[in-house]
């Protein structure tokens, strides 16, 4: 870790941020639905969700497991998580994962008891011509987190929903607000080892974020899912050793927790950064204020 890697806030970090009043490390205990489903887990491989089927996120009503982790029969460690988040929306979301890597101060808003710090690959907030889908997909964010007890340094690799097989010409059909996709994978080194879906679907009260992660599966960055290496590296084997029973317990209540923790805060977060017209609150786009 790096001199700029720690846990909460010190004097000056929040000095002239116009997000400041957001810093709350004061968060909610787990839901009822997120413990009970910790109490269940690990579920019957069954019910979990392969990856090549990542596109039943699009059917409607919910899936045999919306929160929980179970192992997969490639070896893999699947964890879901289901956040509502009341008063939001896809938009909200796409703006966000466009807007909190840019600084590790607001990173930390997402949870203050496990974020250290973050940096995107490709600094693009001053690039006026971009939408907030653009801003992170393609884009590489480095976070220092804590997942459990352990410190990660992870690589989040954004790609395209159509990556992961998921159809966007059907979002609307389905309530499908947006999806953030990504790799994740060590900021020291070319190794990926796990998929990430946060898929954002309307409800009456606003959305929810259905989360799901498949963990385990060893690859090199640089080389194709064909090559030699990656076909061994990505042995259920080797995704055994690499995400075991622990990790699934630790993602689903980190991700339950950040994602509880955002709901409580982005409608307001985002509305300070998107006024009415003719109201100016003195936040310029690239959230320095003034």
């Amino acid at each position: 870790m790096t001199s700029d890697s720690y846990l909460g806030m010190r004097p000056g970090d929040l000095d002239d941020k116009p997000y400041a009043r957001y810093w709350n490390p004061q968060m909610a205990p787990l839901s009822p639905d997120i413990t009970q489903a910790l109490l269940q887990s690990p579920y019957a491989a069954s019910e979990g969700l392969l990856f090549s089927d990542c596109r039943r996120l699009q059917e409607p009503g919910n899936l045999a497991m919306e929160s929980g982790f179970t192992r997969l029969p490639s070896g893999e460690l699947f964890v879901a998580v289901n956040t509502p988040m009341p008063g939001a929306s896809g938009a909200m979301v796409d703006w966000w994962f466009g807007w909190h890597s840019n600084e590790s101060q607001r990173y930390k808003l997402w949870h203050p008891r496990a974020h250290m710090r973050a940096a995107l690959q490709h600094a693009n907030e001053h690039a006026a011509d971009l939408s907030d889908r653009e801003r992170y997909v393609g884009n590489t964010s480095f976070v220092d987190e804590y997942i459990g007890n352990t410190v990660q340094r992870l690589a989040i690799q954004f790609r395209s929903p159509g990556e992961f097989g998921l159809d966007e010409s059907r979002f609307d059909a389905a309530g499908v607000q947006t999806a953030v996709c990504a790799n994740v994978g060590l900021a020291a080194a070319p190794l990926n080892f796990g998929r990430l879906v946060h898929l954002i679907r309307e409800t009456a009260s606003g959305c929810e974020m259905r989360s799901r992660f498949w963990l385990g599966r060893l690859s090199v960055r640089s080389l194709g899912t064909g090559h030699p290496a990656n076909r061994l590296l990505g042995s259920r084997h080797l995704a055994k050793l690499a995400a075991g029973r622990n990790l699934g317990h630790d993602m689903v209540v980190h991700c339950a927790m950040e994602m509880a923790h955002l709901a409580n805060f982005l409608p307001q977060l985002y509305a300070d950064y998107h006024p009415p017209a003719g109201r100016d609150t003195g936040h310029s786009p690239d959230g320095s204020g003034g």
